[in-house]
């Protein structure tokens, strides 16, 4: 994956040329910030590990999304059920944030959700995101996985609210707290069963001030 001079096509069929131009700018520059916020309260904390980091950072990735997107066009927002942040949607997409990794050479393609992934990504991956091209069916006497068995009811209720049926792009970066950001990947993925990510489209977005990078992405 890679970044080239402007918007890919997949962008611009998702939310037309201009807003896909305004998107590659704004996105990397929100988690630039985010994790700038991020490295700024773990040197406040004191602390020699990295917990203040790393609770900061989960917050302000919404927050700065947010920000940096809500006078665009089409652009609106939501609050989960019980949730101290508000998820941006863009276009009918929500645009839901994912730290992936804490180093540059690992591809998003490559990463497992584990315990990066939040309980309410994993939700609204399987309520409004793509759905896996093969999945193998629960058994009749099989217990169901924790995934399966999650009562999500709350959350379904507030996005059918929503006068359009939203999609989720989910948007995994890269970053440690000596280094700040270092990757910024963006794209459509099913959750499988288990948790596994099933691509269907991914590509690298440019990070703020990098002009050196030749795009590159695949659609499954």
């Amino acid at each position: 994956m890679g970044v080239g001079d402007g918007p890919s096509q997949w962008s611009i069929e998702k939310f037309g040329f201009a807003q896909a131009v305004a998107l590659r700018k704004r996105v990397p520059a929100a988690l630039k910030r985010a994790v700038e916020r991020a490295m700024d309260a773990r040197e406040a904390s004191e602390m020699t590990s990295d917990h203040a980091f790393g609770t900061v950072r989960w917050l302000v990735q919404y927050e700065e999304l947010n920000q940096r997107l809500r006078d665009l066009p089409d652009v609106t927002d939501l609050r989960p059920p019980g949730a101290q942040f508000r998820i941006t949607l863009c276009a009918g997409h929500f645009l839901l944030p994912w730290h992936y990794s804490n180093r540059n050479d690992i591809e998003i393609a490559r990463a497992r959700p584990g315990r990066t992934f939040s309980r309410f990504a994993r939700d609204l991956l399987v309520l409004c995101g793509p759905k896996p091209r093969y999945q193998q069916d629960t058994l009749p006497l099989m217990p169901l996985s924790d995934q399966e068995a999650r009562d999500r009811s709350e959350l379904r209720e507030v996005v059918e609210r929503l006068p359009v049926e939203p999609k989720v792009l989910l948007v995994g970066y890269a970053c440690n707290s000596d280094a700040g950001l270092l990757r910024v990947s963006w794209g459509e993925a099913a959750l499988r069963h288990n948790d596994e990510l099933e691509w269907q489209h991914v590509e690298d977005l440019p990070l703020p001030g990098d002009t050196s990078q030749g795009r590159r992405g695949f659609a499954a």
